[in-house]
């Protein structure tokens, strides 16, 4: 199924969706007066070293001090992480300065967390310069085509001691586009390590691209039909982008719609994003709650009466649930663990049934989930990466602070 970009400008913020048969699957939210940190890049310096956590608080210049675990310390060109490794006041001492980028938002009372094994990513290619490796995304799954990215990557990098990961998209992707995008990304890096060696004040070194653009980086492909946008000024940077570095784009970019802003409200009122209660097509419905450590979801049945037995009517009203929780999931840009309570089953065979739906739901999802077989008491755990804010906190007031 072909699936569009929408992009909406407003006063307060841009909001970017991932739209498939007219219905909302992702949205992404950037707030004019709250700043992002994910993806950006740092000069920082050691706070201080808590050996009891195995981590390091380094200060990056901003109100609260960033979170770096020891398996986050790259050191001799490769990460902690293994057993028997030094241990964190070996790798890291007070005062010292380190570069770090961040790779989850800050939240509540917590500063950003960030990690010493620096990435920059383009469309088709991760530069890790920090680590000599080569891997492809899970998502390719052609075995010729893993062969021969596999043989290609090493020839990319041409010794140059600078790590590479193939990007779903670059399936099928010259050696000479992949060649142009790792000289650019070699530029964008020296830069960076070049301001870094000049001054270690603590600082930021490198931004990320805005939402849109990076919306494009992370998600153009061949299954994007057509892009939408409604203000003049991103459709410019917009087309010099695909320009640039989606030269393959087979899509559309429409012209300025005014109007989508409201589109996109009205598709994202359709889906109550912000409801507890999500109705499922049978009667039946979940109820999705965040406590501190957690998302819960209670599946109930509701007014659903179109089986002729209990068992026939919870494996149905469990099945629909599977396919809506996957979705808000995404939808809401939920992280962490999901513990969803499904209506008891009255037997083992329903229970794979439905654990097995869930997991292949979640299997398209394109951050990493891992779903567990359904537990005692007909509980079943999703682990879902946390990527950029919840919807509900990035769609909430301007005044919010992305990064405390």
């Amino acid at each position: 199924m072909s699936r569009e970009i929408w992009i909406a400008q407003s006063q307060d913020d841009t909001q970017v969706a991932l739209v498939e048969e007219n219905k909302v699957l992702e949205v992404f939210v950037e707030h004019q007066s709250v700043q992002m940190l994910r993806g950006n890049i740092y000069a920082g310096k050691v706070s201080r070293v808590v050996p009891a956590l195995q981590s390091a608080f380094i200060d990056i210049s901003l109100d609260k001090m960033a979170f770096l675990h020891v398996t986050e310390v790259v050191s001799d060109g490769r990460n902690q992480t293994h057993e028997g490794n030094p241990p964190i006041q070996k790798l890291l001492r007070e005062g010292q300065s380190v570069m770090v980028q961040v790779i989850r938002e800050g939240m509540g009372q917590k500063g950003p967390r960030v990690t010493m094994n620096i990435t920059l990513a383009s469309r088709y290619l991760v530069l890790v310069p920090r680590q000599e490796q080569f891997s492809l995304s899970k998502k390719i799954t052609d075995q010729e085509e893993i062969e021969r990215l596999k043989r290609l990557l090493p020839d990319v990098s041409a010794a140059s001691g600078l790590g590479l990961i193939a990007r779903t998209v670059a399936e099928g992707t010259s050696i000479e586009t992949l060649e142009n995008e790792f000289d650019a990304l070699v530029e964008q890096w020296d830069e960076i390590e070049s301001g870094y060696l000049q001054d270690r004040t603590p600082r930021k070194l490198h931004e990320d691209l805005p939402v849109a653009l990076r919306t494009l980086r992370d998600l153009l492909d061949s299954r994007i039909s057509r892009i939408r946008i409604d203000d003049e000024s991103i459709r410019d940077e917009v087309a010099s982008f695909i320009a640039r570095f989606a030269t393959d784009f087979a899509g559309e970019l429409g012209a300025v719609e005014p109007t989508l802003g409201h589109e996109l409200e009205s598709g994202l009122a359709v889906e109550t994003v912000h409801d507890k209660r999500v109705n499922l097509p049978s009667g039946g419905y979940i109820i999705i709650e965040k406590t501190e450590a957690m998302t819960t979801v209670d599946v109930n049945s509701g007014g659903n009466l179109g089986q002729k037995d209990l068992a026939a009517t919870a494996l149905q009203t469990n099945l629909e649930a599977c396919v809506a929780i996957a979705r808000h999931l995404r939808l809401r840009n939920i992280g962490g663990l999901t513990v969803i309570d499904f209506i008891d089953m009255g037997s083992e065979s329903d229970e794979g049934r439905v654990a097995q739906k869930m997991k292949d739901l979640c299997a398209t999802d394109r951050l990493h989930c891992q779903v567990s077989d359904v537990l005692p008491f007909g509980l079943l755990a999703v682990s879902r990466s946390r990527v950029g804010l919840p919807l509900d906190a990035s769609m909430g007031s301007g005044d919010s602070e992305a990064s405390p």
